[in-house]
């Protein structure tokens, strides 16, 4: 193999593991190549994610590159791309082999205009189904966004949403090594919650629901709720300034819907939805039929009991008592394996917890990625929303 392959990555024909043949190139970035494959064994195509020569010589590099995998192959939910294999290719750069995605993104799927409600909670709903396994195995995503939410097509035409890119997922519970210094910042502005704008280190679950309010309110009405010409600019909306009142968008989405987007994107973590068993709860009843059944598995998987007759509410499901009653977040449930730091983020008793409840909403709720950390900067943000998007890779998985 030539210095020139080393630099650009696998190459059409290529064996890699002895029984995987490079197709094509699917998609590239400054991190790493994404290909399409096919295991000669099985004559099954598959998509192969491999790390660049030049970026596999920082050991974090590569210890994120595996994390990312090891993550993926912990969560068992069918919203999660599935990784079967890893290995280290001649040059010594890791690879990982995942299921092959064929559909398109979610942020390609706004960009041709918002989305009906019930088509944008679905798809909310399904990624939230992933991450409440990833949240209850003590793995909090920290990128979560339109672009690493693929809406895969099923072989009747369907489609089911596949979660991406555990890549800058942090690990709780002593689950793997601390990667992520306090002062770095990781993931992508335009979905990021104030505290990861702060430290990514000691982000928490409520992070990721920031960031699924962010991508709701995005698929409602085709814009993020906090914008910007600059990174700064961005930042400081997001950590002072309110988001977006969807009324002065006009849009068509129910207040009380709005009032749920609106929890979500509180600025204090207290403030809003404790885990995305709560966050379930109060969006089911704005989805399809199948919102429902999002929202028990949901349940289901956190631990949670909800009520025989929660479906056929206006309020939407309920929690059976006393959870119902506004005690700590689904904590009474929780089992006695849940990682400790998993644990302790849903244990917030806040009025408007107890309001959410009750009446299934709040009452009165009060760019492409960036990494900077260790002296290195990431290539600047694009300066307008329809820059960010241009830049978007349109592979099925993440490249960096």
């Amino acid at each position: 193999m030539s210095a020139e392959q080393d630099l650009v990555g696998p190459q059409p024909g290529e064996m890699i593991g002895g029984r995987y043949r490079v197709e094509r190139v699917i998609g590239r970035g400054g991190m790493g190549v994404v290909v399409a494959a096919t295991h000669t064994g099985l004559n099954q195509r598959v998509a192969i994610k491999v790390l660049l020569a030049e970026v596999a010589n920082n050991p974090k590099n590569v210890a994120r590159f595996t994390r990312e995998a090891q993550a993926a192959a912990l969560i068992q939910s069918d919203h999660v791309a599935k990784v079967s294999d890893v290995g280290t290719r001649p040059d010594g750069t890791p690879y990982m082999v995942m299921e092959y995605l064929a559909g398109e993104d979610l942020a390609d799927r706004i960009a041709r205009g918002p989305l009906p409600v019930a088509q944008a909670v679905d798809w909310v709903l399904q990624a939230a189904e992933a991450l409440a396994e990833a949240h209850l195995k003590g793995i909090i995503h920290r990128d979560l966004k339109p672009a690493n939410l693929f809406l895969a097509r099923r072989p009747d035409g369907s489609e089911r949403v596949k979660l991406l890119d555990f890549g800058i997922s942090k690990l709780t519970g002593g689950a793997g090594p601390v990667l992520t210094r306090t002062s770095a910042l990781m993931g992508s502005p335009l979905y990021m919650a104030p505290e990861q704008m702060k430290s990514a280190k000691y982000v928490d679950v409520r992070s990721d629901i920031w960031s699924l309010g962010c991508i709701l309110f995005e698929a409602l009405s085709g814009t993020p709720p906090f914008v910007g010409d600059t990174l700064p600019e961005i930042c400081s909306r997001i950590l002072t300034e309110a988001p977006t009142s969807m009324r002065q968008l006009q849009l068509a989405v129910p207040a009380q819907l709005e009032q749920v987007v609106a929890r979500c994107l509180m600025k204090d973590p207290a403030a809003r939805y404790a885990n995305v068993a709560q966050l379930a709860v109060a969006l089911a009843p704005f989805g399809s039929a199948s919102a429902q059944h999002s929202a028990a598995t949901i349940a289901k998987v956190q631990r949670v009991a909800l009520a025989p007759a929660a479906a056929t509410t206006p309020q939407g499901p309920a929690l059976h008592s006393p959870m119902a009653a506004a005690q700590p977040a689904a904590m009474a449930t929780m089992p006695s394996s849940m990682p400790a730091a998993a644990a302790q983020q849903g244990a917030v008793a806040q009025a408007p917890s107890q309001q959410v409840w009750n009446n299934g909403v709040l009452a009165s709720p009060g760019a492409s990625a960036v990494m900077v950390a260790g002296g290195r900067t990431a290539s600047p943000v694009s300066q307008t929303l329809a820059g960010q998007r241009r830049a978007k890779t349109h592979a099925a998985l993440w490249i960096g």
